[in-house]
């Protein structure tokens, strides 16, 4: 059975873990798994949100990793502590967890009109001196071997954000 999402808990959770990036965080409305607009990070503005899309993703957190700097470290921030993670991302980046070389990206679910939920990532690659275009991208079709899946379920799942 899928999880419900309690979105009261899930938007404290984001205000108290988050408060000093709040305004950098991505909270967006999707249609036929296409951003639409931007959601304000409030229950009810969520729930009438809902009503007009097919889903809303809620960012929860942040993912690093700098394809010059960082080598093959990969780290996600979690509440109870960072994971990570030594990742092979293949030469010239053209292994399986090459999706994952970016320098911005924040995990997070794709919420349902039925309050179920797909967990998921976003990345964004730089274009000239600030960020460029986001990606948006749910686990479902992630292989259920893949290391940062695993890693992201662990940590969304022990989040007090649930029915």
């Amino acid at each position: 059975m899928a999880k419900k999402i309690n979105i009261k808990k899930a938007v404290e959770f984001i205000e108290f873990e988050h408060s000093s990036i709040i305004d950098c965080m991505i909270f967006m409305a999707f249609d036929n798994d296409i951003p639409k607009e931007n959601v304000s990070l409030e229950e009810n503005s969520i729930k009438e949100e809902l009503k007009n899309h097919d889903e809303i993703f809620l960012e929860l957190g942040l993912l690093y990793h700098d394809p010059v700097e960082a080598g093959d470290e990969f780290e996600i921030y979690a509440p109870n502590g960072d994971i990570y993670l030594d990742l092979d991302f293949g030469e010239d980046y053209e292994g399986y967890y090459a999706k994952y070389a970016f320098l911005r990206g924040g995990y997070g679910i794709f919420i349902n009109k039925d309050y179920t939920v797909d967990y998921g990532y976003f990345t964004s690659e730089a274009y000239g001196h600030g960020m460029g275009s986001y990606e948006y991208y749910n686990f479902n079709n992630i292989e259920d071997w893949d290391e940062v899946k695993i890693a992201l379920t662990k940590v969304i799942d022990e989040l007090d954000i649930w029915e």
